[in-house]
Formats: C-alpha cells, sequence, structure tokens
C-alpha cells in the first residue's frame, strides 16, 4: 500500500509538468534560461551515471533471453538493447527533419509525434513502478530527472506549438501517464527485458532532448547553474550506487 502511495505521488509529480510547463513558457527569458541549465545538467548526469550503465548491464538479460531461443551471439544480442537508444534519438530527429524541410507534410509528421509524445509518456509510468523496487532512491531520481525532462521540453512545444500543445498534447500526454500506471499495477513485476527494452527507448529520447532542446546554446547558457544541476544529481546518484552496494 505504502509502495503504491508513493507510485502515485510520483505519477503525480510527473504528470503535473504537463501543465507547468505552460507557466515556465511565460516567465522572463533569464528565468527560462536558468532552470534549462540546471534541468540539462540534471538530466546529462542522469544519463550517463545511471541510466546508461544500467542500459549496458541489461544487454545481458537480452542476451540470455534472445540467445537462448535464438541462439545468436551474446555481443550481437546486447547491441540490439543500444540499437532501440539510437531508435529513440532517430525518430524524433528524423521526423524534425522532414517537418523543416517538407512543410507540406507537417500535418502527417505531426500526427506521428504525437503518437511518440504520448508513448514515450506512457512508458515513463509504465516503467516507473518496477524502477522504485530496485531502490526508492533511484525512482526518486529517475522522478526528478523525468519531470525536469518534461518540464523543459513542453517548455519548448508551448512556445512553439502552443494550440496544438493545449489542445492535445498535454491532454494525451497526461491521459497516457494514467493508463501506463494502471497497466503496470495490473503486470507488476514487469520482467526485466521489457524493463530494458522501455528504459532504452525513453533514454534515447531523453538523450537528444537533452542536446537539442533543454541545454540552452552556449551564448545562453549559466555554466554555474548547468554544473549546480550536474553535480547535484550525480553526488546523489553516486551514494545511492554506494548504499546499495554495501547493503
Amino acid at each position: 500500500m505504502i509502495f503504491w502511495c508513493l507510485v502515485t505521488i510520483c505519477v503525480i509529480a510527473i504528470g503535473s509538468c504537463h501543465w507547468f510547463a505552460s507557466l515556465i513558457s511565460y516567465q522572463p527569458e533569464t528565468v527560462q534560461t536558468r532552470w534549462a541549465s540546471i534541468g540539462g545538467g540534471a538530466g546529462l548526469g542522469y544519463l550517463f551515471v545511471h541510466l546508461l550503465p544500467e542500459l549496458a548491464s541489461g544487454g545481458s538479460t537480452i542476451s540470455r533471453v534472445i540467445g537462448t531461443h535464438l541462439y545468436l551471439p551474446s555481443a550481437l544480442t546486447e547491441s540490439l538493447l543500444f540499437l532501440i537508444v539510437l531508435l529513440g534519438v532517430l525518430i524524433p530527429y528524423t521526423l524534425e527533419v522532414i517537418t523543416t524541410h517538407s512543410p507540406s507534410g507537417a500535418q502527417w509528421t505531426g500526427i506521428i509525434r504525437l503518437a511518440l509524445f504520448t508513448l514515450v509518456s506512457y512508458l515513463y509510468a509504465y516503467s516507473l513502478p518496477s524502477l522504485l523496487t530496485t531502490g526508492i532512491i533511484y525512482g526518486l531520481l529517475y522522478t526528478v530527472a523525468i519531470s525536469a525532462h518534461i518540464l523543459l521540453a513542453d517548455r519548448v512545444l508551448d512556445r512553439n506549438h502552443k494550440k496544438a500543445f493545449r489542445r492535445r498534447f498535454r491532454w494525451l500526454g497526461s491521459c497516457a501517464i494514467i493508463f501506463g500506471t494502471i497497466h503496470a499495477a495490473i503486470l507488476h513485476p514487469i520482467s526485466d527485458l521489457t524493463l530494458a527494452v522501455a528504459t532504452a527507448f525513453i533514454g534515447g529520447g531523453i538523450l537528444i532532448s537533452v542536446f537539442r532542446e533543454e541545454l540552452p546554446s552556449p551564448s545562453q547558457s549559466r555554466l554555474c547553474w548547468f554544473f549546480l544541476g550536474l553535480i547535484a544529481m550525480v553526488a546523489l546518484l553516486l551514494l545511492a550506487t554506494a548504499r546499495n552496494a554495501h547493503a
């Protein structure tokens, strides 16, 4: 009961960011730059200190599951997980390039981007309960990292596509988080393979979002705020890792 109360709190925190993003987009540029620097630093810290190492170890899970049935080389099957990360990077990037070079295709690319946005929101909530079972601190830091990611990415959507974001994106994102939580509760615990695949796709999305949208340009970035977010996230992750190692 306590566990699912914690899940609910984390889900509400993540889902509310779809709505608070509009408030940030109204703030002065200096305030937005400060928050973007902090969030970008925290996102990078989470990616390179926890998420990507977890994916590397998760590659052995895919190797065991797929290799047992198809007898593929371990190195090949473990690379499949990072191929999913690559897809998480390539799909939104490809859609953005197509929209830029072919404005006439903006309607169908917009539909795909909306579907992708909904899928990623769903995967956030779907993977959260299983991540919390690996460690409460890891789950809470995941919530912080994902909340910052949603807040800053949605701020860009609200600024560039205000009508579409407020009429469709944030509503579908919020509904996807609710359904993802319900799905996770019904099928909990999620298999290691499913969790690894979902986390890999999320990781790819966070990776491109951090570098293309969340980090301010060098001329606008504030290094002190960037390193504050980075150092705080890295320090908390290392403490959590050390604590689990001695447990």
